[in-house]
């Protein structure tokens, strides 16, 4: 395995992320104070129903991932070129499916009302237009994040996102300036930062890369089995992830109001900053198992899976130190209290570090491509977590934090299940990898 492709995009992400956590608490108060406490509430709840389509994909992305980076570690670039081409065409049919689809639901069953989303003064159904016409594009587009990961080229994408953090501020400054509390936008700034993003990122991945263009020619129906034998699997866990994640504030803005989503969602997004700099040592080594997998580098993948959990306990310690720092900070940040219960913010924390750990498993599996238990597991845990949610919340009147202590409940299972899953397969493999 050569463990200094991997160091190298570890190092360039850990670099990018202290900016990338200033540049968003940069952003958030902006945004908070452009928007007001409704509409933020608003946008963070479309945010979440719009990255549901990237998640549509049938598993195509995460099977190319895969099959891209077994090619490329075999260097065998025409059929990498192959599963890209394919990879690209079936994401833009689909594209064109969902944007059809998504818009003539939302507007037929009046789904802006069901969620709790209208807001006197704004026309949400075309804010969601709007989102939705611009995910699609960048579900196109976002293959190459994909592409970067197989090639082991992940610390590129941490700069793209910091170069998109800048322009989303620089932008929703010059916003704020012109207009006042426009959803329509904020919808239009954010799709169009991540179109230049995406941009960007093509442009760097695929210079002096030409396997990794796709062309008409280069296009394999038959690739389309290969990819998706593997990804139908990872398609699953993603469904089962989004009602993992992203149910949340779905729920609270249906039980208690659009409102309420702003103070969960911040609690959120400062214990959600632990996890993503945790997925910054964790995306890369998805393909660097996927290449030691092919090698049958057992001892690698021991010795990271071992570095990777130490990494995670130092992350955790972490977190308990920010339950105790949050209020002060969040005050200090946002300029206002929102009146936190201890619960919530409890809860949060321990579902932060329980997530990282199930994720450090998850990882590894998705990498060799032995999913099935685990696909399994997933698809039990989305069908416990909203009834889980909504009895804490509703029935033990628990309130917001009854809401993310049923998905903690789910991400314990997972927390604990994945790490035997791993370690029967390394058990079974150790003799072969000798």
């Amino acid at each position: 395995m050569n463990n200094k492709n991997v160091l190298k995009n570890i190092g360039i992400s850990m670099a990018m992320r202290p900016i990338s956590i200033a540049l968003s608490f940069v952003y958030t108060p902006m945004a908070l104070s452009f928007l007001g406490d409704a509409r933020y509430g608003v946008w963070a709840i479309i945010l979440n129903i719009v990255s549901w389509i990237s998640l549509f994909d049938i598993g195509i992305g995460n099977g190319m991932r895969n099959r891209l980076a077994e090619a490329y570690a075999s260097n065998n670039q025409r059929d990498a070129q192959s599963y890209v081409s394919t990879a690209y065409i079936a994401t833009a049919i689909m594209s064109l499916v969902f944007f059809i689809i998504i818009n003539a639901v939302w507007n037929l069953f009046d789904l802006g009302s069901f969620f709790n989303l209208n807001v006197e003064g704004e026309n949400t159904n075309l804010v969601i237009a709007i989102s939705v016409f611009f995910v699609c594009i960048n579900f196109i587009l976002s293959l190459s994040k994909t592409a970067a990961y197989a090639i082991q080229k992940s610390g590129v994408i941490s700069i793209a996102n910091v170069i998109a953090q800048i322009l989303q501020i620089i932008v929703l400054f010059l916003i704020s300036q012109a207009l006042r509390q426009s959803l329509v936008a904020v919808a239009l700034m954010y799709g169009c930062v991540t179109l230049v993003e995406n941009l960007l990122l093509y442009g760097y991945i695929t210079k002096g890369r030409p396997y990794l263009k796709p062309k008409f020619s280069k296009i394999k129906v038959r690739y389309m089995k290969s990819m998706m034998t593997l990804g139908i699997g990872f398609f699953v866990m993603q469904i089962c992830s989004l009602i993992l994640n992203t149910t949340d504030n779905l729920l609270i803005s249906n039980l208690y109001g659009s409102s309420e989503v702003t103070p969960y969602s911040i609690v959120y997004k400062v214990f959600y900053m632990f996890v993503s700099i945790h997925g910054i040592i964790i995306m890369p080594m998805w393909s660097a198992f996927t290449e030691a997998a092919t090698l049958k580098d057992i001892d690698w993948i021991r010795s990271t899976i071992k570095k990777v959990n130490g990494v995670t306990v130092l992350l955790s310690v972490g977190v308990i130190v920010a339950v105790f720092l949050f209020r002060p900070f969040a005050v200090i940040w946002l300029g206002k209290n929102y009146n936190y219960q201890t619960s919530l913010i409890v809860t949060v924390a321990v579902y932060m570090i329980a997530q990282m750990f199930a994720n450090n498993y998850a990882s590894f599996l998705c990498g060799i491509g032995n999913i099935r238990v685990s696909t399994m597991l997933a698809a039990v845990q989305a069908l416990l977590n909203i009834p889980l949610s909504v009895y804490f919340a509703n029935y033990c009147h628990m309130g917001l934090t009854g809401i993310i202590l049923g998905s903690l409940c789910v991400m314990a299972i997972s927390a604990i299940l994945l790490p035997v899953i791993s370690y029967r397969w390394l058990n079974a493999h150790s003799n072969i990898g000798e």
